[in-house]
């Protein structure tokens, strides 16, 4: 959620466009700090462990025993392979942490094999702003507006970073294919990147004439691109978990989505909310993504059952999440 939409008081610890990552962080830790003596909170909930604000908050929280709450969206197939140290001292947090807000299921079971009790997780569901979502996407003219656009009348949207680990190679394959199967379909393609170039070289070398560089686009603008699509890609080769699926589904567009996103174990259920792919098999992606394209009636289906199924996926479900672990008290 842009800053500016945010509802209570914040602040930055440190300017982070300083190119002196030492700097940043130590401005940062020192920040943290001082806030921590103003305010002397009774829980503090801290969103990661690699950075020295972190450590911080970790360190003040044991000294004056205040409730320590790690908040977590990591899983255990994210690409980002920590070292040994950098493993010792997650597991040494998520033991010595008194609660765990862990972002879906795939984050529990990441944290229980670095040692976490049962009773110290608490499920804290990803989410985003589901009501503004559905809310502004609900207004587009679908097909108006596809027609005012000149895109074909079935339209495939991916939203992200341009960068080889998200996959964007493996959908501009399965592309080639869909095209070839489906000659009314377009790719939108919202967000910026260094394989955009790259991107547009292999179109042009493939002739896949009804693709769409959206270039990067705004949090308040992603929800007239959701209401074009028939269906959201992420075919991503790393993300813990992938915040576009719960926008998708707020707008009702299902997902394909690649089996490494944490969202997939929540939010995914196959034929129902849309389909997992084994990440970099564009024939895979290519068959599902022309499954749902195919069929409006499945389409259909998927669409009311994604829109259902992220209600429990709210910011106030995530808050209530948030609000028992700092607690230590289950509703």
């Amino acid at each position: 959620m842009p800053a500016d939409k945010m509802n209570f008081p914040w602040q930055f610890l440190a300017d982070g466009s300083n190119s002196n990552h030492l700097l940043v962080e130590t401005k940062a830790a020192g920040a943290m700090l001082a806030q921590l003596i103003r305010s002397r909170p009774q829980a503090v909930i801290c969103g990661g462990y690699d950075t020295l604000a972190a450590w911080v908050c970790f360190l003040w929280s044991k000294i004056f025993r205040r409730r320590f709450i790690l908040w977590l969206e990591s899983t255990a197939r994210d690409q980002r392979q920590p070292g040994r140290v950098k493993t010792w001292l997650k597991g040494l947090f998520v033991s010595k942490a008194d609660g765990i807000a862990a972002a879906g299921k795939a984050t529990v079971d990441y944290v229980k094999a670095l040692g976490a009790r049962e009773e110290q997780i608490f499920l804290a569901p990803m989410s985003t702003d589901n009501e503004f979502f559905a809310r502004e996407a609900g207004k587009v003219h679908r097909e108006a507006e596809k027609q005012k656009l000149g895109y074909p009348r079935r339209l495939i949207l991916y939203s992200g970073r341009l960068d080889q680990k998200k996959g964007v190679f493996t959908l501009l394959e399965a592309f080639a294919t869909i095209a070839k199967e489906l000659p009314d379909v377009g790719l939108l393609i919202a967000g910026h990147g260094p394989e955009r170039k790259n991107m547009e070289d292999f179109c042009r070398a493939a002739n896949l004439r009804q693709v769409y560089f959206l270039g990067a686009r705004q949090y308040h603008q992603m929800p007239s691109s959701y209401a074009l699509a028939d269906v959201l890609v992420l075919p991503t080769f790393s993300d813990p978990w992938g915040m576009v699926v719960n926008e998708a589904f707020a707008c009702g567009v299902p997902v394909v989505v690649s089996n490494v996103a944490g969202a997939c174990d929540d939010l995914i259920i196959e034929g129902e909310t849309g389909f997992a792919v084994h990440a970099g098999d564009p024939v895979e992606l290519a068959d599902r993504i022309l499954q749902i394209l195919r069929d409006p009636a499945l389409r259909a289906r998927m669409s009311g059952n994604c829109r259902s199924l992220i209600q429990r996926y709210s910011p106030e479900a995530c808050a209530q999440g948030l609000l028992e672990a700092a607690q230590g008290v289950r509703s």
